[in-house]
């Protein structure tokens, strides 16, 4: 390996003196593959710039390298000094990541205790120019595993938080409390015996003043850090009650706008999240509709929806967990049923808390069928004699409009809302399509209404359905993945925005049952279609709910069903390729060929029916009403051919003239044959032409014109079967890949449902060292 440095001679002689003084020539040759080589300079001598070039054994430690070169350069209490990578992050080398020496230039620095020891020499001082020196150099250092849990270990981590307890802001100039939050964010994210529990509620107080303080006043890079501390501090500690009581959202939401810094408004957004996570039923619910609110939402789309390009993935991230976090407020509902008593044994009755169920209900009956005058009649919708829909009066039948209204229960359709999920959400979301978009809710019923018995598209049980696909979907009272997660842009444009995606899809729910002329029996069907053009639309992540709407209008049943067909051909033509699937084609292969032999000869046998053709000059002409029939006897040994009337089918020994099979020298086909060759006739004749050679001397043959190409390719095949020929024509080719197509996809089945086969057959297991089976002890085993 080679320094980035030459080494100099005089370095050179250094290392051969060294080998010497050590007395170990093994130390310094690699005779191990596992020995490694690598480069040290040194940062603390002029003369020590071109570095040295060490050979470590693969049984010695690092610091026996340490050492060595200690010894070379003259350097008393090699325990002081330690090894460090010199390309970043410049990390001390432990023996954990000895692999990653080799070849790499490393640099002798300080040990990391004589490092922590002098950075708490200046933490303790009373000058605060050397207490901030100290924070930067913490600061710079404590992203080292190492260094962080030395530091610790030391008692450094309470010393850090005193100081910081006590520090005032005009003796630090907000600087130095910046690097201390940093290394205290780094020591407590790498140090095995630091947790958030031992932070005090002075130190979570000064952070917070920070935070609290006008934007302009403290820089970035404190507030990022605070925002970060603060975060940890809730998600890992028991910091919350303070926390929330001492920063508030609206100081949340001033960061966001007023921050140039993205780093800044993506730790606000973290803190948020962690302030909604950790709290209470009661305050979260609080904190949920504080951010719902339009002008919450409106900083959102301001300062990360107007331009997504510059949204890093870490906010995109923090943003799919606030969504998440507010989706999840939803969940309770859905996993809460509508209390229903039974007082008779047909009769029910609503719990008193559930008396807004009810009156929910009411209004879905009463803004579907309009209201009722002051006679008790309403104006409603019925058949009328022609078999259409119109409007009259009629007295109400509360059994028959809930059973219109698509109610499983039409004698008491609460009872649709006791089954968990989907709980009293989906009435909530029926409500709200009904009162905030009535038209669209009306179309919705109308269409329903105006389908024949059977075909109708029932509103209650689609809604339930769709309620529960929706959150599945969007994974409703799941926690927020830590890594993965997609974040809906649209979901900040609306104060409920399930319930608007939810009434965007009843709308799509009543298109798909229509376009597919679904009935009753078929409402897995569609809402499979359903599910799958909902996830194709969200899988697009739309900005906004107008693009939800257009992105589903232009996914129609025809438009899933042609990409359905276009992935299961990219997979099975994927599949097709795939080293198992090729052997297994060439290990059939031969059994298909033999199939589609038999399957000519069997068409020869049958016999066919060819026109009648003379020569006049150089023309070939057709006899009109003149046919002539040939077919191959069952034995497969001789042709038998002659002349027939129209739409006959003469049996071999009607037919006069005859030709044995052995007797067939060579088969000629188009312009080769002799009836073909001085031919000016049709073209397309001369292509579909085929003859029989008999003698080659004397060139006897019996010459053919086929009607078609299809007939031309199954006896020319069939012949070349007879002959021991390869059967090359298209109708074989076709015939060939059908076939393994099929039998492939007959030997796939059992397999159905992986999620992709093995490109490679996987290893045969290595023979037992002995067969003798029966001297197996079984017991229990």
């Amino acid at each position: 390996m080679i320094l980035q440095n030459k080494m100099s001679k005089q370095a050179e002689k250094i290392n051969s003196s060294m080998i010497h003084k050590t007395g170990d020539t093994t130390a310094m040759t690699l005779s191990n593959p596992n020995d490694i080589k690598f480069g040290i300079t040194t940062p603390f001598r002029e003369s020590d710039k071109g570095g040295e070039l060490v050979h470590l054994p693969h049984d010695k430690p690092i610091a026996f390298a340490v050492e060595t070169v200690c010894k070379v350069w003259c350097y008393s209490n090699p325990s002081d000094y330690a090894l460090k990578f010199s390309e970043p992050p410049s990390h001390y080398v432990t023996e954990e990541r000895r692999k990653e020496l080799s070849g790499k230039l490393v640099s002798m620095q300080f040990s990391p205790i004589k490092l922590c020891e002098e950075i708490m020499s200046k933490m303790k001082s009373n000058n605060d120019k050397e207490i901030v020196d100290g924070m930067a150099k913490l600061s710079r250092n404590a992203s080292d595993p190492t260094v962080a849990d030395v530091f610790v270990g030391i008692g450094g981590l309470p010393t850090l938080l005193d100081l910081m307890e006590k520090e005032k802001p005009i003796d630090w100039q907000k600087e130095g409390f910046a690097f201390a939050l940093q290394a205290l964010l780094d020591i407590m994210m790498l140090s095995n015996d630091a947790t958030w529990d031992k932070v005090q509620s002075g130190v979570i107080s000064r952070v917070a003043f920070y935070v609290n303080r006008p934007s302009s006043s403290p820089p970035p890079k404190l507030i990022g850090p605070a925002l970060q501390v603060l975060e940890n501090a809730i998600a890992s500690g028991n910091a919350y009650a303070q926390i929330e009581k001492e920063v508030s959202l609206t100081t949340m939401k001033m960061h966001i706008q007023t921050s140039a810094d993205s780093r800044v408004k993506q730790n606000a957004l973290a803190l948020i999240n962690a302030l909604l996570s950790k709290a209470d039923l009661s305050k979260r619910k609080s904190l949920a509709t504080t951010l719902g609110s339009p002008k919450f939402r409106d900083t959102i789309i301001e300062q990360f929806l107007k331009s997504p390009g510059d949204r890093s993935s870490e906010t995109t991230h923090e943003l799919y967990v606030m969504q998440t976090l507010l989706l999840n407020m939803l969940d309770e509902k859905r996993q809460t049923p509508v209390n229903v008593q039974q007082v008779h044994p047909y009769t029910f009755v609503s719990d008193d808390q559930d008396q807004g169920a009810l009156f929910k209900i009411k209004e879905l009956f009463r803004i579907a069928f309009e209201s009722a005058d002051s006679s008790g009649n309403y104006t409603a919708i019925s058949f009328d004699t022609a078999n259409t829909y119109a409007a009259k009066r009629e007295k109400p039948n509360a059994k028959r409009d809930y059973q219109r209204l698509g109610f499983t229960n039409d004698s008491n359709p609460e009872m649709d809302f006791t089954v968990v999920p989907p709980g009293t959400l989906a009435l909530d979301c029926m409500y709200h399509l009904a009162t905030v978009h009535t038209e669209n809710y009306n179309k919705i019923v109308l269409d329903g209404i105006c389908r024949a018995s059977g075909a109708e598209c029932p509103f209650a049980r689609s809604s339930i359905s769709l309620v529960n696909v929706l959150s599945e979907l969007l994974k409703m009272g799941e926690q927020p993945d830590e890594q993965n997660g997609t974040f809906y842009p649209f979901f900040f444009r609306h104060d409920k925005p399930f319930e608007e995606l939810f009434c965007i899809c009843s709308q799509l729910v009543t298109k798909t049952w229509k376009e597919m002329r679904a009935t009753a029996e078929d409402f897995d069907k569609v809402f499979d279609v359903v599910r799958e053009q909902i996830v194709r639309t969200l899988r697009k992540t739309p900005e906004t709910f107008e693009v939800v709407r257009s992105l589903l209008n232009g996914m129609s049943y025809a438009e899933i069903m042609k990409i359905r067909q276009q992935e299961r051909s990219s997979r099975e033509e994927w599949e097709l390729q795939a080293q198992p699937i090729q052997e297994l084609r060439k290990k059939l292969e031969p059994e298909m060929i033999d199939l589609i032999k038999q399957n000519r000869i069997n068409y020869l046998v049958t016999g066919t029916r060819f026109n009648k053709f003379t020569s006049r000059g150089l023309t070939l002409i057709r006899v009109r009403e003149k046919f002539w029939f040939c077919r191959l006897s069952p034995n497969g040994k001789v042709f038998h051919y002659g002349e027939c009337e129209e739409k006959a089918t003469p049996l071999p020994e009607e037919l006069p003239s005859k030709i044995n099979v052995v007797d067939i020298k060579d088969l000629l086909t188009g312009k080769d044959c002799p009836h073909m060759k001085e031919s000016k006739g049709k073209k397309s004749s001369g292509s579909l032409a085929f003859s029989l050679v008999t003698e080659k001397e004397s060139f006897q043959t019996v010459d053919f014109v086929a009607p078609d190409k299809r007939t031309f390719d199954v006896w020319t095949d069939g012949i070349n079967a007879l002959l021991g020929k390869p059967m090359n024509s298209d109708a074989a080719k076709e015939d060939l890949e059908t076939l393994l197509h099929m039998e492939i996809k007959l030997r796939l089945l059992e397999i159905e449902g992986l999620p992709e086969l093995p490109q490679v057959a996987p290893p045969i297991p290595e023979l037992p060292l002995s067969f003798d089976f029966s001297a197996l002890q079984v017991n229990g085993k």
